[in-house]
């Protein structure tokens, strides 16, 4: 019986190579695969990589058999994991996103004034929250910036919201962060009243933004517009640290 199905499955794929749409999905593939990207490691810092994508042509083919004909949006893909990865260093501090994602983030000191600003414009961001700031009715990502009731907060965050694991560390909670495994985040782009112009001057893909509360509204608002002049995309945090790569999806 099992050298039966061996046999089988042998003729199937013989005949499958033998069909011109497999036949030409094979020969393509190469020219549809995009390269993993490794994560960039210095000292206790860490730049997120990018997973790779790779066609896979028994899934593609099946997938536009019904048309057939070649169709490159019917193309299926397999990821290839980069050999340096975010996730076999979560003891590293992320300074940054991926450049290649075209993107940028905003993790926000809990202001409601700012919180209503980006929520109102349909804004992403992320904001850190305590026990005395959580609200499930938020519609940004929250981030558990509490210290002293940790697990507490996390459980809240798991009933109501996506928990995304991340930490923006700071001297106070970095080893209550390592010890639950978090993800963790920290960025020199700090945006106040007094640093608008430096900000505004300095608008790159991958960065990441921590406003201050009691930022004027406003001067946010010049940040943003830069950002958008830059054709860049403001996404929560958890998407631009994430090593998936959308470029086929």
């Amino acid at each position: 019986m099992a050298f039966s199905f061996f046999y089988t499955e042998k003729i199937a794929n013989l005949v499958l190579e033998n069909n011109e749409l497999y036949k030409t999905i094979d020969d393509v593939k190469e020219d549809y695969t995009v390269a993993s990207i490794d994560a960039e490691v210095y000292g206790d810092y860490i730049i997120p990589g990018l997973n790779g994508l790779e066609v896979n042509v028994k899934d593609s083919y099946f997938n536009m058999k019904g048309l057939n004909a070649f169709n490159e949006y019917y193309l299926l893909y397999d990821c290839i994991y980069p050999s340096v990865s975010l996730s076999d260093n979560k003891d590293k501090i992320i300074t940054q996103g991926n450049s290649k994602k075209q993107s940028v983030s905003f993790i926000l000191e809990y202001d409601k004034n700012i919180i209503d600003y980006f929520t109102k414009n349909n804004i992403e961001a992320s904001v850190l929250v305590d026990m005395n700031t959580f609200d499930k009715s938020i519609e940004l990502e929250q981030l558990n910036n509490e210290v002293n009731k940790f697990k507490d907060l996390d459980t809240l965050i798991n009933k109501y919201q996506n928990n995304t694991n991340i930490c923006y560390v700071n001297d106070k909670n970095l080893e209550i962060c390592r010890e639950n495994n978090k993800y963790l985040v920290q960025t020199d782009n700090i945006i106040n009243n007094n640093t608008i112009v430096s900000i505004k001057n300095n608008i790159a893909s991958g960065n990441i933004y921590y406003v201050s509360k009691n930022t004027d509204v406003s001067s946010i608002q010049l940040i943003i517009n830069s950002i958008l002049y830059k054709d860049l995309d403001i996404v929560r945090i958890s998407e631009l640290i994430s090593e998936e790569n959308l470029e086929n999806n």
